[in-house]
């Protein structure tokens, strides 16, 4: 399966711009930088995101990053791929 940035162009988002997207978890790419144990598995709002020096959190712990990650966006699909090569995937509800 293609991922987000195989086909994406070159213009990348911040996570800021995710704040107020309905979103439903799709996949990960799993590592020891990204924490997803609390992601539920229907839509869910971004309501806050915090950052701690490099670590990045959404929605008071639902979702943790120790980076900042690129944020790519195509076709409904979000796609937050830290430079550790871990990814996370989201559908736009």
């Amino acid at each position: 399966m293609a991922t987000v940035e195989a086909h994406q162009p070159r213009s990348a988002a911040t996570v800021e711009q995710l704040l107020g997207r309905t979103v439903r978890y799709q996949k990960h790419k799993p590592g020891r930088h990204l924490s997803v144990e609390r992601l539920p598995k229907e839509s869910f709002q971004i309501e806050t995101i915090h950052r701690f020096g490099s670590r990045v959190v959404l929605n008071d712990g639902l979702i943790v990053m120790e980076d900042a990650p690129t944020v790519m966006e195509r076709r409904g699909r979000i796609g937050l791929l830290l430079k550790t090569g871990e990814e996370l995937y989201f559908t736009v509800e």
